[in-house]
């Protein structure tokens, strides 16, 4: 059981759910924690679109009532959490942060949002996106764009940016996010937290707004592997399932047998990654890690993937395509009511003629079995960093929004296998470092379980990213 001292809104949910159960903290007080702490720091770093403070507070009072009755549902019920504005909420405006659905309200949740809700978490409201999560930020948005925690000059990665800050400052112990071409684990990546996308079509997309139907994911930002498995399998609706190594009061514990890693066979797509543009001290943390999964046992496999060099252009081609066919009726009949950053995509995205797509999907579905082949007979998991460069200013990302990002999220969102990133240490700059792990499709659990012991090898202090310093 965690110290007292410990701030309630730094806690992870595997803590706060034990104090829960046992009745030494209570629902309503660790939502009245983290309201306390959005509205402290909310107006520095504009996580939310729509924050449901009132609902959250009669939530929790009930869940106060059912837990005292002893009616406890499981890790999730009286945990705060938020969701990505473009899951649809009931009651609840989903703005997709666009002002073409600025106050939209509809009438049904997300799959996901109702199986979240039944296992008892609380939503404290709806998280900053990029518009339609296809724009990027822009002068004229008519919400503001989120901000990094560690840095509110700094952007908190895309498009699940608001999912991204609102974990990592605290307001929240975990939040919902899509990703299409990595915009779960690139937020991650810059918010210091873990990012994880399931297999494609694990986590149902019914109710959440659709960019690329055949590359959409649903996924999950918090701040431990093992709070992301408590979540993963709330949203997978396992409500009476049990993991005997991952009970609550055992989570972010370590053990020998976590630790240690004999006999895995970690693949590394080492000319490919080395390709993009990497910073120094990025490569250099990667390198340490890789190192230490060496000590431990693991078997490092330098893998060559056929194709993988076309894979950000494939998914690129692929993303503009079918974003165009979903957005293009607002492009034409009211265009005054999308941002900049939107429009810019758009048009570019307009340019892609059917036979790109049908000629990206063929190479896509290359890829796919290629991969899935490397990761059934020669790897166990491939490791790579989580993101080439430390986030740029959001200025810079307002002034060159074309500009390559995390081109090594693209691979796993084209091919649909499942991926995740872990903190990976700090940069000199103060801004976090990730890397990304993948593993085979429907190799879900498993993938999980490998980084709850990769997390030994990683230089990071698991508790730290609730409680990042903000800085002017």
């Amino acid at each position: 059981m965690p110290s007292m001292d410990v701030p309630l809104h730094a806690l992870s949910i595997a803590q706060a759910a034990e104090l829960v159960r046992t009745q030494a903290l209570t629902p309503l007080q660790l939502v009245q924690a983290c309201l306390a702490r959005a509205d402290a720091q909310e107006p520095q770093l504009n996580a939310f679109i729509t924050r449901t403070a009132e609902a959250a507070l009669a939530q929790a009072e009930q869940a106060t009532r059912e837990i005292a009755a002893g009616q406890w549902r499981g890790p999730l019920h009286g945990i705060a959490i938020a969701h990505k504005d473009v899951l649809l909420t009931r009651g609840v405006r989903t703005t997709a942060h666009s002002r073409a659905l600025e106050h939209w309200v509809p009438d049904t949740d997300a799959v996901v949002v109702q199986r979240l809700a039944q296992a008892g978490a609380i939503s404290l409201g709806k998280t900053a996106c990029h518009e339609f999560a296809f724009g990027s930020p822009a002068t004229d948005d008519v919400f503001a764009p989120a901000r990094n925690p560690w840095n509110r000059l700094h952007m908190p990665g895309s498009s699940s940016s608001g999912s991204g800050t609102a974990v990592a400052a605290g307001f929240c112990l975990a939040a919902t996010g899509t990703d299409t071409g990595g915009s779960v684990r690139h937020p991650a990546a810059a918010c210091g937290l873990v990012g994880f996308k399931p297999t494609r079509g694990v986590l149902p997309m019914d109710g959440v707004m659709a960019l690329a139907p055949s590359m959409d994911h649903v996924g999950l930002l918090t701040r431990s592997v093992g709070d992301a498995v408590l979540m993963f399998e709330a949203m997978r609706g396992d409500l009476a399932r049990t993991h005997k190594d991952l009970a609550p009061n055992t989570l972010g514990t370590t053990t020998p047998t976590r630790t240690a890693l004999p006999g895995l066979r970690i693949g590394v797509m080492r000319r490919q990654v080395q390709a993009q543009a990497h910073d120094p001290e990025i490569w250099e943390c990667f390198e340490e890690v890789l190192a230490q999964c060496r000590h431990k046992g693991a078997q490092l496999i330098d893998v060559e993937l056929e194709g993988a060099d076309q894979a950000v252009a494939l998914a690129n081609t692929l993303i503009g395509f079918q974003g165009y066919q979903q957005l293009q009726h607002w492009v034409r009949d009211q265009p005054q009511l999308l941002g900049q950053g939107l429009r810019r995509r758009l048009m570019s995205a307009a340019e892609v003629t059917p036979q790109d797509y049908w000629q990206a999907n063929v190479k896509r579905w290359q890829l796919e079995q290629a991969l899935e082949q490397v990761l059934t007979q020669q790897v166990d998991v491939l490791l790579s960093p989580g993101r080439e460069m430390p986030p740029e200013t959001l200025d810079a990302l307002m002034h060159n929004p074309s500009g390559q990002r995390s081109s090594c999220n693209r691979l796993y969102s084209l091919t649909g296998h499942p991926a995740l990133t872990l903190p990976m240490g700090l940069h000199s700059s103060g801004l976090p470092m990730a890397l990304q792990l993948a593993s085979a499709h429907h190799s879900d659990a498993r993938l999980l379980g490998l980084a709850l012991r990769l997390q030994s090898c990683l230089p990071w202090d698991a508790s730290h990213p609730a409680n990042p310093l903000l800085k002017s």
